[in-house]
């Protein structure tokens, strides 16, 4: 059958990608990194800032030249990329006593507390960030929570499914939906206070100028 779906297509090359990594084509290995090293670095960015990304995105790069050997199941890298990149940034958040940023909020949540309301329909997947241009999106994500920035990061731009963010994050799916559920809310705010600041920057500046 000709075509396909391009999804199913580029999985396809990973895992072959993978399994000639696997047999020591060290060229194969230079284009899973082309592939997905500028992904790693963002989603580290997202967790530790743009400084610590850099380093944490060698180490988690050397992991994975390192076990890719290993790896039972080449369809899955995807996922395993991101354990990696994930414990890496732990890693980091332990050693500059942060991992409160990211450790406890993941342990300590209430069940309860992040439970979706019956009636929410899931919103459209990127819906909510379409209308914001880019610029606006990373400053409202830098307002949210460690766990809430990572939902997203890899829900949205990472177009994860449910199944593989709730593996990389260590909950249970429905632990992922209603974090989901409340991080889409929570940028949504935090980008309409941002839009209102600016407006009211901008009127405020042409009242100025308007004076004799």
């Amino acid at each position: 059958m000709a075509g396909g779906n391009p999804t199913d297509q580029s999985r396809l090359r990973e895992a072959l990608l993978v399994l000639r990594c696997q047999a020591g084509d060290d060229g194969a290995f230079s284009d899973l990194f082309d592939r997905f090293s500028h992904r790693s670095l963002r989603y580290l960015e997202g967790l530790l800032g743009s400084d610590a990304a850099a380093d944490a995105q060698q180490e988690v790069w050397l992991t994975v030249y390192r076990g890719i050997s290993r790896l039972t199941n080449p369809g899955a890298f995807r996922t395993w990329l991101y354990q990696i990149t994930r414990h890496r940034a732990i890693d980091v958040l332990r050693k500059e006593k942060r991992e409160s940023e990211l450790l406890a909020a993941v342990m300590n949540e209430d069940p309860v507390s992040w439970k979706e309301p019956a009636n929410s329909l899931e919103e459209p997947a990127n819906s909510l960030l379409e209308s914001w241009d880019r610029r606006s999106l990373e400053a409202g994500l830098a307002q949210l929570s460690t766990p809430h920035r990572e939902v997203l990061l890899l829900r949205f731009w990472e177009e994860m499914s449910y199944g593989d963010i709730a593996l990389i994050s260590g909950c249970s799916v429905g632990t992922v939906r209603s974090r989901l559920h409340h991080a889409k809310r929570r940028l949504r705010d935090a980008l309409v206070r941002s839009r209102a600041e600016e407006n009211r920057g901008g009127a405020e500046t042409r009242s100025e100028g308007g004076e004799e």
